[in-house]
């Protein structure tokens, strides 16, 4: 744009917003009797100090200017003093209630019974940790949920290796990144009505090849990065539209096919195909191995006070964003506090068999040896009607065995046994007990 255009672009904006802040005295608005009630009570409390400050300082002797009668005035005065100052301080506290009450009726319409409850909630959580979670499919969902309950500083950065089911159609029909994984975070992480929310996971019903299986939010976000221009931008509207507090990123705005190297030495490309092997994986790898990560997500990282690597499968949502060029160093020479989530069970085709200490040890094999500092390992047994469940499909809770601590101590993580799961239809991290240990490690 030229300079002459952007200054006159800019002047235009100031403009729009001046218009805008005298906007809210129009009337209608119920702001300006609160504004002026604020202005007279701050002059009311003026009036009730400077009266308090005059009986205090009666003893003081000034040779110019003998004030004594008036001394003796002030302090017999000194009761409606204080009355002024106690009146001046409930009209500013009752002004700054009105009006905050005015400003939010207009803006949330629907909450503006709750308007105290819902301004000191986003103070608070304004106010919380800077996080980063990394991961995708259903694990880092369940963590989001959790863990927005303290902080509105959350940074969700979600692998792009998916290609199975809608997310898969849309990436080969459109060449879009894949957005379902995306879209399951920002319904966790959303602050709008359950109605929104269950929009956008609405899965369409039929017969036929047109929508037929593709979810209401898959769609939305492929549309808005059409509209928007990229696939970035349109993932940031659809925060806008949700109410998302905090930030969903894909951790890399390239095109990535995952592969996988058995151990039997047959090479399987493709997370959907990954997920189905039977086989155990001896490598992981990204195609092409030079894509870089989203600009916002090294930021993120670097201001972050904690990152937290998963729960959700280690192969084909935790692994996918380390391997990332530039991802993992940027978590090594983090100040933040880096916790590993190991899963509650093993994986059919993933990670059967595979113990506490195989889990990190497949992370550091990967990527580093120093991007984990503490390992966070569910105690809690599933019933056993759950666990023969799972067993029909070979999968096994993953639990500390004995001397597991002493050993990740020597490779300088501390490992964390906790009760992080809870069980309904499947068994699986509680959200909120899972947030609550992350929480007290930031806090220690």
């Amino acid at each position: 744009m030229p300079k002459k255009a952007e200054i006159k672009e800019r002047k235009n904006n100031s403009r729009w917003d001046r218009r805008l802040t005298w906007r809210w005295l129009y009337p209608g608005v119920r702001l300006k009797r609160w504004l002026f009630l604020l202005l007279l009570s701050v002059v009311v409390v003026g009036v009730g100090i400077s009266g308090m400050m005059g009986d205090v300082f009666r003893d003081f002797e000034v040779r110019v200017i003998d004030y004594r009668p008036l001394a003796k005035q002030i302090q017999s005065l000194r009761f409606i003093d204080f009355l002024l100052l106690v009146l001046g301080i409930a009209g500013v506290i009752l002004a700054f209630r009105r009006g905050l009450y005015s400003v939010l009726t207009v803006l949330m319409p629907a909450r503006e019974k709750e308007y105290a409850t819902v301004a000191l909630k986003r103070l608070r959580l304004k106010r919380g940790p800077k996080l980063v979670a990394i991961g995708g499919g259903t694990g880092l969902p369940a963590l989001l949920t959790g863990l927005k309950k303290y902080s509105a500083n959350i940074t969700a950065i979600v692998t792009m290796a998916d290609d199975g089911g809608s997310s898969g159609r849309l990436r080969r029909e459109y060449q879009t990144l894949p957005p379902g994984d995306l879209r399951n975070c920002l319904v966790a992480m959303a602050e709008t009505s359950p109605l929104m929310s269950q929009l956008f996971q609405h899965r369409f019903r039929g017969k036929g090849g047109g929508i037929e299986g593709h979810s209401f939010g898959n769609l939305f976000i492929t549309a808005l990065g059409e509209v928007t221009g990229d696939f970035a931008s349109g993932v940031k509207a659809a925060s806008q539209v949700l109410a998302v507090s905090g930030q969903v990123l894909p951790v890399t705005v390239d095109p990535v096919v995952l592969e996988a190297e058995l151990k039997n030495g047959k090479v399987v490309s493709g997370e959907s195909l990954i997920g189905k092997s039977r086989e155990p994986i001896k490598e992981l790898r990204l195609v092409p191995n030079t894509v870089k990560p989203a600009p916002e997500t090294r930021e993120a990282i670097a201001e972050a006070d904690a990152i937290i690597m998963g729960p959700g499968s280690l192969y084909t949502s935790i692994l996918p964003n380390l391997l990332v060029n530039g991802i993992a160093d940027e978590i090594a020479v983090s100040r933040a506090v880096k916790i590993f989530v190991c899963n509650v069970m093993t994986q059919p085709g993933e990670t059967e068999g595979m113990s506490v200490i195989d889990h990190v040890q497949a992370v550091q094999q990967h990527t580093r040896s120093d991007i984990i500092q503490y390992a966070l390992v569910n105690t809690e047994l599933p019933s056993k009607s759950i666990l023969a469940r799972y067993r029909e499909l070979k999968a096994e809770p993953v639990l500390a065995q004995a001397g597991d601590s002493a050993k990740l101590d020597e490779m300088g993580i501390t490992l964390l046994p906790s009760r992080l799961a809870v069980e309904q239809e499947y068994f699986r991290h509680d959200p909120h007990c899972l947030a609550q240990v992350i929480l007290k490690l930031i806090v220690i």
